[in-house]
């Protein structure tokens, strides 16, 4: 036989654990949402990226590649090293090559520093323009670039020397500023 005092010391103990069955059991009232958005408050380098941003229609419009891509979580200033972004408009394809780049914090602006080299396609008349100059900055949003720097544009042979130029990637569309010379190849 059992003492009383054993006896209900065993009662106590399984009351409380029928309780704590009870309470591990009911359901929780707190769901885990996702993310929603990444914490880009931190620093971090990315290495071999690869970047796309989509159109309304599912279509890539813009594309950037690198070898190396950093963000500094206090300026909110991303690096990238020998940056190559493509950025596609209707049939039209613009490539962008650059030794570096610094991406605004509000990542509107990309200063293209170094040599850099714009090149656009026409998908249908196979037309090439070639455009090399340094220190470009790219606007993001009007899609366009500028620099105060020597330019050189090349298409069919003919060539344009200038300082300085203003371009619109959407109108394909560019102002050279100063000191223009051109060179034209007659067929």
């Amino acid at each position: 036989m059992m003492r009383p005092p054993t006896r209900r010391g065993i009662l106590a103990l399984s009351v409380l654990a029928g309780l704590s069955w009870l309470v591990a059991r009911q359901p929780r009232e707190t769901e885990v949402s996702p993310v929603k958005r990444p914490n880009v408050r931190l620093n971090y380098a990315l290495y071999e990226f690869s970047g796309r941003l989509l159109d309304d229609a599912g279509n890539v419009s813009y594309q950037i590649e690198s070898p190396e891509l950093r963000n500094d979580a206090g300026s909110g200033i991303g690096t990238v090293e020998a940056p190559r972004i493509r950025i596609s408009e209707a049939r039209d394809h613009w490539y962008i090559e650059a030794e570096s780049a610094i991406i605004s914090p509000d990542r509107e602006q990309v200063m293209l520093a170094g040599e850099v080299f714009l090149s656009r396609e026409n998908e249908i008349t196979g037309q090439l323009l070639e455009i090399s100059s340094s220190d470009v900055v790219l606007d993001v949003t009007p899609r366009t670039a500028r620099t105060e720097a020597a330019v050189r544009i090349r298409q069919q042979g003919d060539r344009v020397d200038a300082v300085g130029m203003r371009l619109d990637l959407i109108n394909e569309t560019y102002q050279l500023l100063s000191d223009v010379r051109a060179h034209y190849e007659t067929p």
